[in-house]
């Protein structure tokens, strides 16, 4: 597989919506103990507005469907983290094609993009304990598979295994911005609760593409 259609990229934002929501509860527990214990709370609340606009709206557009999802967790999950991951789907929308399919290209450099404008927004950068140090090797193992025309299965995959360990990396980092700079050496020993969601996120891309292949 080559490319995404539009079919396919909400049948992957809704499996990631379940697995948010389906995660809450590990969400807030560590959130509790390195943040303010509102993430998981935050996360499913706006995954399950995305759920529900999801199901109830028809769009033709790939650029548009990714950009609706960002505005749709924006509006709804209010916070840093819905500017946060409002921006994931937002910031790169303009380099999806206005029509029904996208390629690896195009998707690998939506994500960065999106990754970039996070950075931008929240003057932070990957080592700081936040969600980019999940998304940054995930977006970078996109780009890299783009670069070696690898099939889509093959690039969520290794995405998704990259967003893995950087979220896993991110429990020996000590807190420079955010809540978890609050905690300083205590927020050591558990992953950044943004970076576990970016995780869940990509995890999920990854399983629906591994169900479409499988029932190709």
């Amino acid at each position: 597989m080559d490319r995404i259609d539009i079919c396919l990229m909400k049948e992957m934002l809704l499996h990631a919506a379940d697995t948010i929501i389906e995660n809450e509860p590990y969400l807030t527990e560590i959130d509790t103990v390195i943040g303010d214990g509102d993430h998981g709370h935050g996360m499913k609340r706006g995954f399950s507005v995305l759920k529900k606009y999801l199901k109830e709206t028809e769009t033709s557009q790939i650029d548009s469907l990714c950009r609706e999802t960002g505005l749709e967790l924006l509006k709804s999950m209010g916070g840093a983290s819905g500017v946060i991951f409002g921006t994931m789907f937002i910031g790169g929308a303009g380099c999806l094609p206005h029509g029904t399919e996208a390629s690896l290209d195009q998707i690998a450099e939506y994500f960065v993009q999106g990754e970039q404008a996070i950075e931008r927004r929240g003057r932070t950068k990957p080592g700081q304990k936040t969600m980019l140090d999940a998304l940054m090797p995930a977006v970078s193992a996109l780009k890299i598979s783009a670069g070696n025309a690898e099939d889509m299965g093959t690039a969520f995959r290794k995405a998704a295994q990259a967003a893995w360990e950087g979220a896993q990396q991110s429990r020996i980092l000590k807190g420079s911005v955010g809540r978890s700079k609050n905690f300083k050496e205590a927020a050591i020993g558990l992953p950044d609760p943004g970076a576990v969601s970016v995780s869940l996120i990509f995890k999920a891309f990854s399983e629906t593409m591994e169900k479409e292949e499988a029932e190709k």
